[in-house]
């Protein structure tokens, strides 16, 4: 599957914004000859952040498998016909909040890359602004990963997300012995998929745990594979 760059949705085209949601696929909305066809224009851009913000409280309040395209709209004051007029269905609202977590994240995996850490207490203050960013997302990230679960297609976008981070980080990996050229590159999408997949357990599904203890261990395993030694 081809990279697709932050503004881009399913098919390409370009994003176009929305209201809690964030940066969601172009609207499919197709333009007609009347007269007053701006305000027809924007009728549909509110239609359509109404659908956004409808289905971010529905995401957020009922998760992925249980929310329905008919209450997204009924929330919005939309029809469903009206929903798809906008939109292919809900897999692709939650690719939309999904693509905004994503580029927040992408942020912080950068940060690395502008001051490669020099010490375990760099990488602590980085790793909570991790935490910070799961637990401040809860809701909507709990909704994302449950879609992602779901629909194989979401899948292969969470994928491109962690080439992405690897992509970013491999130039950073410490060598060892008996490396191949893709040796960086394996380590580190192990270890950022290990720490995604413990900020989802632990900030998303609420696992218990001695949140100092588990920053001083997980400091110690980024610093291994990027500090400078």
């Amino acid at each position: 599957m081809p990279a697709r760059g932050p503004g881009n949705g399913r098919d390409g085209r370009a994003s176009a914004g929305s209201g809690r949601g964030g940066t969601l696929v172009a609207s499919r909305s197709r333009a007609t000859g009347r007269s007053g066809g701006g305000s027809r224009i924007e009728d549909e851009a509110l239609v359509r952040q109404r659908l956004v913000a409808a289905a971010t409280e529905e995401f957020e309040e009922h998760g992925y498998a249980q929310s329905s395209v008919e209450r997204i709209a009924r929330r919005a004051g939309a029809g469903k016909a009206e929903f798809y007029t906008h939109f292919a269905g809900k897999d692709e609202l939650a690719e939309g909040l999904w693509d905004v977590a994503r580029v927040r994240l992408i942020g912080l995996y950068r940060e690395l890359t502008r001051t490669r850490p020099r010490d375990l207490a760099a990488l602590e203050r980085w790793l909570r602004k991790t935490f910070l960013f799961y637990r401040r997302n809860r809701h909507r990230l709990l909704a994302v990963h449950e879609a992602i679960a779901l629909e194989p297609r979401l899948a292969e976008v969470y994928f491109e997300h962690t080439r992405e981070v690897t992509g970013i980080l491999a130039p950073l990996s410490r060598p060892r012995p008996g490396d191949t050229g893709e040796s960086p590159h394996t380590r580190i999408a192990l270890l950022s998929m290990q720490h995604e997949r413990f900020c989802f357990l632990a900030f998303l599904r609420g696992m218990a745990f001695d949140e100092d203890e588990a920053v001083r261990a997980l400091a110690r395993t980024w610093f291994e594979e990027l500090g400078e030694h």
